[in-house]
């Protein structure tokens, strides 16, 4: 009978990614936790194999290990611009429900801990309250050492250009700008990856859990420069586009939900770069990194 391994935020970027990639793997029987198991995406996740069971990180610990019941291993991702503050509270007591029902291993979804590595000057919740809900599952895993933690870092999102960060018509009107605050004068690039990546990573890690066992594996399909990112745009649409620089303190004025929050993510980027002192060679030995320009071939952006 095969292991049961169980994945948060299974109707969601990362989720979904895993959810399709162990699927593909075939060695894992696959329990899709949903919000709202009678949605679309739901549907369509039972339709591909999955069994989906209603859970979220909201819930109750008692419900979450009832949703997680008999599960080899967890998938988890917790989402900071749902939950803000929250997040570390969530995440913890998923980990808890996951230690005392009886899981063996469990994959979290972090990020660096930019106030410990910048001593104090740098602060990014987002980055911040994942560091922290990792170290409670390292610790959890101290106290009970068959109970197996790794962790999959993300770069900057590939989905994010175009989108969140768009590319716009230059006033001259024959060229176009994207615009980032992706310091040109850093000697560190940009670590940019599709999403995607995510999911034949996490399954590669389940299949190998005394390997990992205690291990963050970073990826990035592309480390560039906002030119380069440039370069790679008008390549793949045919048109001529250039980099902007925006400062992060400009960025932090704009006013939008969040933009704070991200000035300082580029900050911290600019400075330290987004997986400081970790081994960025371990992602590429578990599977094929997706490049940008191979994922602008597949997502084309569109200029008119």
């Amino acid at each position: 009978m095969s292991k049961i391994i169980s994945v948060f935020g299974a109707t969601g970027a990362q989720g979904g990614s895993v959810v399709r990639a162990l699927l593909k793997d075939g060695k894992f029987k696959v329990r899709a936790l949903a919000r709202d198991p009678n949605s679309d995406a739901s549907k369509k996740l039972k339709a591909e194999g999955c069994e989906v069971v209603k859970c979220d990180v909201v819930d109750s610990k008692q419900d979450i290990e009832a949703a997680i019941k008999g599960s080899y291993g967890v998938f988890l991702v917790t989402a900071f611009w749902h939950y803000f503050e929250k997040e570390k509270e969530y995440g913890n007591k998923v980990a808890d429900a996951c230690f005392d029902a009886g899981v063996e291993h469990l994959v979290f979804s972090g990020l660096s801990p930019c106030k410990k590595i910048s001593n104090g000057r740098i602060d990014v919740p987002h980055f911040d309250l994942k560091a922290e809900i990792e170290d409670h599952i390292r610790e959890l895993s101290k106290k009970k050492p068959q109970f197996i933690s790794s962790f999959v870092y993300v770069p900057f999102y590939m989905q994010n250009l175009g989108t969140l960060f768009k590319v716009d018509k230059s006033a001259d009107g024959n060229s176009y700008t994207i615009s980032l605050p992706a310091d040109p004068s850093s000697k560190i690039p940009l670590d940019i990856g599709d999403v995607d990546d995510v999911g034949p990573l996490a399954s590669g890690i389940f299949n190998e859990p005394s390997k990992y066992s205690g291990v963050v594996v970073p990826y990035a399909g592309s480390s560039l420069s906002g030119d380069e990112i440039a370069k790679s745009i008008s390549k793949a649409t045919g048109k001529q586009v250039n980099y902007n620089y925006i400062p992060t303190k400009v960025f932090a004025t704009f006013g939008f939900p969040g933009a704070v929050e991200i000035a300082n993510m580029f900050d911290f980027y600019n400075e330290f770069g987004a997986f400081y002192s970790l081994d960025t060679s371990l992602a590429s030995k578990i599977t094929k990194l997706t490049t940008l320009d191979k994922y602008l071939e597949k997502n084309p952006i569109t200029l008119n």
